[in-house]
C-alpha cells in the first residue's frame, strides 16, 4: 500500500512539473510582454550582443517592456519609441500586458525611490553621477537606472516624453522650468507628489526637496513630461 501511495506521489508530481514547465515554455513565447530585472548592474546595450554599446544600467526590480526576442537577448522599451536590449537571464516576464502594467504608478514611484537615494548629493556643473549633479544630469542619471534614455540638458529634455498638465502630475514625472522672457527652458527636476520635486538646485547646493506649488518654481514653472507610464 506504502509503495502504491509513493508511487502515485511520484507520478502526480512529475504530472505538475510537466505541466508548469509547459506553461513556462509557453509563457516564454508570448511577447510583448513586461519583464521584471532579476539582477543588479544589468547592462542595457543598444544591440543583441556584448559587443554592442551600453547607454544604461538598469537595478534589481525594474520593469520593462519587452517586445520582441533575439536569441538570448529581449528588445525592450525605453521610452520616446525607442529600443534596447537586455540578457534575457536577467529578466522574469510577467503575465500581464505592456498598457496594463503601465497603467499604475508603480514605476513612477520606482523614479522617485532612485531619486531619493542621492539626496544630498552635491550640485556639480556638468554633473551626472553620483559624486556630483546638475539639474538635467541628475534627471537623465536617474532614468537610466530605469532604463530610459533621455536627452542631457534640461530645454532638450522638453522633447522627451509626453506633455502632461501641473494638475494631473504624477510621481516619476519630468517637471520643467522657464523664466519669464526666454525662449529655453533652463531647469529641470522629478516631481514626487504633494506639490514636490526632488532636484539639483544649483552651485553651492545639494539634491534637494524642493516645492512647485509656491515661490520661485512655481513661478517659473513651464511643462510635465512623463516619461514612464
Amino acid at each position: 500500500m506504502r509503495k502504491w501511495v509513493k508511487k502515485c506521489c511520484a507520478v502526480l508530481a512529475a504530472a505538475v512539473m510537466t505541466a508548469s514547465m509547459f506553461q513556462m515554455v509557453a509563457f516564454a513565447e508570448t511577447l510583448p510582454a513586461t519583464g521584471v530585472v532579476t539582477a543588479t548592474d544589468v547592462n542595457v546595450r543598444t544591440g543583441p550582443s556584448t559587443d554592442t554599446e551600453i547607454i544604461s544600467v538598469a537595478q534589481y526590480g525594474y520593469i520593462l517592456d519587452v517586445y520582441e526576442r533575439h536569441g538570448n537577448w529581449y528588445k525592450i522599451g525605453i521610452g520616446d519609441g525607442k529600443s534596447a536590449y537586455i540578457c534575457a537571464d536577467y529578466v522574469s516576464l510577467r503575465g500581464e500586458d505592456i498598457e496594463a502594467a503601465r497603467s499604475g504608478s508603480v514605476n513612477g514611484q520606482r523614479v522617485v525611490e532612485i531619486a531619493k537615494r542621492y539626496l544630498g548629493t552635491p550640485y556639480v556643473y556638468g554633473g551626472s553621477s553620483p559624486s556630483g549633479f546638475d539639474c538635467s544630469g541628475f534627471t537623465s542619471y536617474v532614468y537610466a537606472q530605469m532604463g530610459y534614455s533621455i536627452n542631457r540638458t534640461a530645454n532638450a529634455q522638453l522633447a522627451n516624453g509626453t506633455p502632461v498638465s501641473k494638475d494631473q502630475l504624477k510621481p516619476g514625472d519630468l517637471v520643467l522650468f522657464k523664466r519669464s522672457g526666454s525662449s529655453t527652458v533652463h531647469h529641470v527636476g522629478i516631481y514626487v507628489g504633494g506639490g514636490q520635486m526632488i532636484h539639483s538646485p544649483n552651485t553651492g547646493s545639494v539634491v534637494r526637496y524642493e516645492s512647485i506649488a509656491s515661490g520661485y518654481y512655481n513661478d517659473c514653472y513651464y511643462a510635465g513630461r512623463r516619461i514612464v507610464r
